[in-house]
């Protein structure tokens, strides 16, 4: 059940009615039980999984916390426990972990054998030359029937597969019915969750939820499970169990939100994929200019997709009163690369923070390592050296996280590079801004800052949307030496998935969502001056904007229905 169905709409609907027509006691329970259904939507052979990762990750918070309060006045056994506390959060995390890696390895394992398979064909091939070469030919096969698929059968076996068309050959290029079977929906974000929640409870900060249904309610519940945000156990938990009584604005306003974020997926995001995935899919047949757009339009194209998603589930949230974390910020507003990461995917921002660089920044071992750099080599190269490795560490993780492959490897270090350089050149820019007498709060300079990090995010876009490096490579060889830019302006460019008046549509509401991101950056808050209105204005405000996703979103021609992108992270 995908929540841009009109199906989920009436799901949606009957939850409202049934949550708030039952006593406050029990609402949690029917949370509980809308979220399963939900999750079960996307397959109901996935759910044993969730429910014996949760039930491991409950056991093991009660364990840590009993061990963590026994009293005793012997430091050796304090320190046995401690060791023991340790050894429990780490196997059971390198569980998880185990788990998150799979996922995420799995696509790229299955596109590697396709890849050997393809090998396969190519000596099936030569073997069919050889064939007919005559000192040849008693030596080889002839190129078909069971000696010819040798090769092919072996990587079946291996597989245990015995019906090759369960191994299609565009397997390479989307979802093979290997991807489908093993990925669990949001499995990437509640993983990290519940890392999150263990080590809380490991550091003493959280206490262990002795319910296990309300654990799972936290870990599963269905506003959040599509694309996060990641949240906190000891900041979202009670806000599931809290006594929400109906409120006729608070629903008003959570579906202002919904309105808000099928506005940016159906007519902004899905509309940019058609041309994105036209140029991106079919890498070999575009030039420059090509590559040069859709870039461009994909960064738009991600920015609108996944705020899109968060804004659908913030606002179906908010219709329960509950308030989910904010996992965007006006990204494109940002000056720097290190504040665009504090306004883009925020949640992810903050976990990596908290779980990954504090504990190695806060560890003995590179405390004593940066102590000896300090002395040896000076003061600053010691701050450099402290905070460049968490940072680097915290950046392949991140890059890792996004996905399998050295693409997404080597997204994670240009991210990570970028911010480092700026970090260890701070002292230098400075210096040279001052020599110069560069005014940086000038209109001019804040646009120029602007757009110099947006310019950095359409570069990073080149490496993750061509799906490999070489394409990759092939796409920026284009622009710098077969740029074609009279194709920007002849119509070519409105053959390529979207035609004129689409593309109308599309810069229009791009136009439309960057006025709004201009005044909510003023402090206006859209919503409560659309809530003060005249009801006539109000109304025609609403439903100028549902008739505008109804015509030109998700039933208007031409449109093809797509999973959220980050769906699949």
């Amino acid at each position: 059940m995908k929540i841009t169905d009109f199906i989920f709409l009436l799901f949606l609907c009957s939850t409202l009615f049934i949550y708030y027509l039952l006593p406050a006691k029990t609402r949690w329970f029917s949370l509980l039980l809308f979220s399963v259904v939900f999750f079960s939507t996307w397959g109901i052979e996935y759910l044993p999984l969730i429910l014996l990762l949760v039930l491991l990750v409950w056991l093991v918070g009660i364990i840590l916390e009993r061990l963590s309060e026994r009293d005793n006045p012997y430091p050796e056994s304090k320190q046995h426990n401690r060791k023991k506390r340790r050894i429990i959060l780490l196997l059971t995390v390198g569980i998880i972990i185990i788990l998150l890696v799979y996922t995420k390895l799995q696509y790229y394992a299955f596109s590697s054998l396709k890849i050997c398979m393809t090998v396969s064909d190519s000596v099936r091939y030569i073997r069919k030359i050889l064939y007919h070469i005559p000192l040849f030919r008693y030596f080889v096969s002839r190129g078909d029937g069971a000696g010819a698929a040798g090769l092919d059968i072996l990587f079946y076996k291996a597989l245990k597969i015995e019906n090759a068309e369960l191994f299609p050959d565009n397997a390479i290029s989307g979802q093979s019915v290997f991807h489908g079977w093993i990925v669990p929906l949001g499995f990437s974000y509640y993983t990290l969750s519940l890392v999150g929640y263990l080590a809380d409870i490991y550091w003493r900060k959280e206490k262990a939820e002795k319910n296990y249904f309300k654990l799972l309610l936290f870990t599963i519940y269905f506003p959040k499970i599509l694309e996060g945000p990641i949240s906190k156990y000891r900041f979202f938990s009670s806000q599931l169990l809290d006594d929400h009584k109906f409120d006729y604005g608070q629903i008003c306003f959570g579906l202002q939100r919904m309105i808000w974020g099928y506005f940016k997926k159906c007519i902004i995001a899905d509309r940019l994929a058609l041309f994105v995935n036209e140029v991106f899919g079919n890498p070999f047949e575009h030039f420059g200019s090509d590559f040069f757009i859709a870039a461009i339009l994909g960064a738009v194209q991600l920015y609108c997709d996944f705020s899109g998603c968060m804004d659908i589930g913030l606002g179906i949230s908010e219709c329960f009163g509950i308030r989910l974390e904010e996992n965007f910020n006006r990204p494109f507003s940002s000056r720097t690369v290190a504040e665009f990461w504090r306004r883009w995917h925020i949640t992810l921002g903050i976990w990596f923070k908290d779980y990954v660089y504090m504990p190695i920044s806060a560890s003995p071992k590179l405390i004593e390592l940066t102590k000896q750099i300090r002395k040896r080599f000076g003061k600053r190269t010691g701050k450099i050296f402290s905070t460049t490795i968490p940072l680097l560490i915290v950046w392949i993780l991140t890059g890792l996280w996004h996905g399998s492959g050295f693409n997404y490897l080597l997204w994670g270090l240009y991210w990570g590079a970028l911010i480092i350089l700026s970090l260890v050149f701070d002292p230098e820019i400075k210096k040279l801004t001052k020599y110069f007498k560069i005014n940086t709060n000038t209109s001019f300079f804040i646009l120029f800052q602007k757009t110099r990090t947006f310019i950095l995010f359409v570069i990073s876009r080149f490496i993750t949307l061509p799906k490999t490096l070489d394409v990759t490579w092939y796409a920026f060889k284009q622009i710098f030496t077969n740029f074609s830019p009279g194709r920007i302006i002849d119509g070519n460019l409105l053959n390529l998935g979207i035609d004129g008046p689409r593309f109308m549509v599309v810069f229009l509401a791009i136009a439309f969502l960057g006025c709004i991101s201009h005044y909510q950056g003023k402090g206006i808050q859209i919503r409560k001056w659309v809530a003060v209105k005249p009801l006539p204005i109000r109304w025609l405000i609403y439903y100028g904007i549902i008739i505008a996703v109804l015509l030109f979103g998700a039933y208007g021609p031409g449109y093809t229905a797509s999973a959220f992108v980050y769906m699949a992270y």
